[in-house]
């Protein structure tokens, strides 16, 4: 299977693809057969010189058939966020832009500001990080630069439709903006991850505040007498969140404090740690050391498969010093392993597949994309040995497609 030319033989498959997430409905008069769509990463990639960016689509089984330069932009700070058969693109620092699309489009559906009148009134940059889809109407906006998280119609069909709410989250961080990076629904809340840096350095745990989707509400996952409600980690420097498919734990990747200049000598107060969803426990599940032994280096990514199958990328240094490790998130003291054909070199970022493979980012600047992994007899197995991108992949999240 293949996709279908992307901007020469789509307009009639698209219409009936983007009517609705499950595929197309049965003309009437039985003559025309109901569109077939597959899973396909959604891609953004930039520049080698971080001068512009674009957007890949690599379909998720053989042949891998993969677009490359979609819908270019003038920065390299871009990101990507699936939902169902529609993307987001988003526009980060300096630009502050969100654009929706249809997977088989280029053609924005909508592109929307990230500021509000009092953002650009006092020089505030939002800098959008994540939008968290909730349904069809609600979603999450996450803005990195801002204490305000957007509450946002994801459908909406105006600008002025868009922004329907906000959540402020300004007490976590003494000067007002607690770095909010990343964020996931489970069990009916929203788990918010704030970095809480001071200058661009980590001088103080992260902490995930919890919102009741149903009211958007804080609630109070612990009381003490800052009056500051969320979850204190045992981490500093936290960049992702990610749930455990099937279960009540989420994990939290941190790299940690990056040190100051000159030297940045990273002060390995980073790690993975783990949140039960129903009680707010927390605890550190894989350390990532200290300045005299650090096995991993910094650990900067974190894709979950299942129950008792995950992987990070722990990253001793700049240019090509990454190895992705394996590890079970379910053992009482989890030992990574190294993945073989994947240490050391020039990674990026990684994410699971619909189907449980493993998509990892390949950094290099000679042959950038994206190498597929599946897993059999207790090993890694190399589906997809390179993607070609064109530009260096950056995230990735997976969308349905149209086929021909």
């Amino acid at each position: 299977m293949t996709f279908k030319p992307y901007l020469l033989a789509l307009p009639a498959l698209l219409l009936a693809a983007c009517g609705s997430s499950g595929g197309g409905d049965d003309d009437d008069d039985g003559g025309s057969p109901e569109p077939q769509f597959a899973d396909a990463a959604v891609v953004a990639t930039r520049a080698p010189d971080y001068t512009s960016g674009a957007v890949s689509l690599a379909l998720a089984q053989a042949p891998y058939t993969a677009q490359n330069n979609l819908t270019p932009t003038d920065t390299s700070d871009i990101a990507v966020r699936a939902d169902g058969d529609h993307y987001f693109l988003i526009q980060r620092f300096g630009s502050n832009l969100i654009s929706r699309y249809a997977a088989g489009n280029t053609t924005a559906l909508y592109t929307y500001s990230t500021q509000s009148p009092e953002d650009t009134a006092g020089g505030v940059d939002s800098n959008p990080y994540d939008i968290i889809v909730a349904s069809d109407t609600k979603a999450y906006l996450l803005r990195y630069g801002s204490s305000k998280i957007w509450i946002v119609n994801p459908t909406a069909t105006s600008e002025a439709a868009f922004k329907t709410g906000e959540i402020d989250l300004a007490a976590y961080d003494a000067d007002g903006v607690p770095e909010i990076a990343s964020a996931v629904i489970k069990d009916g809340k929203l788990f918010v991850l704030m970095q809480r840096l001071e200058f661009y350095s980590a001088t103080q745990p992260g902490y995930v505040a919890v919102i009741d989707v149903a009211t958007d509400q804080e609630i109070t996952a612990v009381t003490r007498e800052s009056g500051l409600k969320g979850i204190e980690l045992p981490l500093r420097n936290p960049s992702k969140l990610v749930a455990v498919p099937g279960e009540s734990e989420i994990l939290v990747v941190a790299a940690g404090d990056y040190g100051s200049y000159p030297s940045y000598v990273p002060a390995y107060d980073g790690g993975i740690a783990e949140i039960e969803s129903d009680d707010y426990d927390v605890k550190l599940r894989v350390d990532d050391g200290d300045a005299t032994t650090h096995p991993y280096g910094q650990i900067v990514d974190i894709a979950v498969v299942s129950d008792d199958r995950a992987y990070f990328i722990g990253s001793a240094g700049y240019g090509a010093d990454q190895t992705l490790y394996r590890f079970d998130p379910d053992a009482d003291a989890p030992v990574p392993v190294a993945v073989a054909g994947f240490a050391p070199q020039a990674l990026g970022t990684i994410a699971v597949d619909p189907s449980g493979q493993l998509w990892v980012s390949r950094t290099g600047e000679t042959a950038p994309g994206l190498s597929v992994l599946g897993y059999a007899g207790g090993t890694e197995t190399v589906v997809q040995e390179l993607i070609d991108t064109v530009l260096t992949p950056i995230n990735i999240d997976f969308v349905t497609v149209p086929l021909s």
